[in-house]
């Protein structure tokens, strides 16, 4: 009969692979995302763009805001997901985020900013096609039987995105 050896090589890798086959599960949110404000209710006529860049282990994320007025605001940060505290700039207050997956939902969860800024969470969730980007808005300071905001994104093509 024949025996089997194990080595610590054979160990690792056979540890590793269910890591690697979650990492590798995790969607790509890169894009140019606008808001859909037919299936984004309560947005008061405000255009929204999100610009993600989903690479090399991090994600680098803008937020712009045009409000009807013609006010704009912008929101950025890039981070690696994994729970790590990273710089959150949303129109030059300062605070924190930290990102992780649930599934294959991406968490992003903002907290230390200014004394009336609210903890807040986004859950980014992709379509099946990838065309649509659902994001879950929750002030966490608020009561939890609250339910959270929803917003729907289409993704630009990339002749959209470089023109921007």
């Amino acid at each position: 009969m024949h025996q089997l050896k194990w080595n610590s090589s054979m160990v690792l890798a056979l540890l590793a692979a269910p890591l690697l086959a979650i990492a590798s599960d995790q969607p790509n949110f890169s894009g140019t995302w606008k808001l859909d404000p037919a299936r984004s209710p309560g947005v008061n006529g405000a255009t929204i763009t999100l610009n993600i860049k989903d690479e090399a282990g991090k994600i680098s994320y803008e937020r712009t805001v045009k409000q009807t007025d013609g006010k704009q605001t912008a929101a950025h940060f890039t981070c690696s997901p994994g729970g790590s505290n990273c710089d959150f700039d949303e129109n030059g207050h300062k605070a924190k985020v930290s990102l992780w997956y649930d599934g294959s939902a991406l968490m992003i969860l903002k907290t230390g900013g200014p004394k009336q800024d609210a903890t807040t969470e986004r859950k980014l969730e992709l379509s099946a096609d990838g065309n649509t980007l659902k994001v879950q808005f929750m002030n966490l300071d608020l009561d939890k039987s609250d339910k959270p905001e929803t917003l729907v994104f289409t993704k630009q093509p990339n002749s959209a995105a470089s023109a921007q």
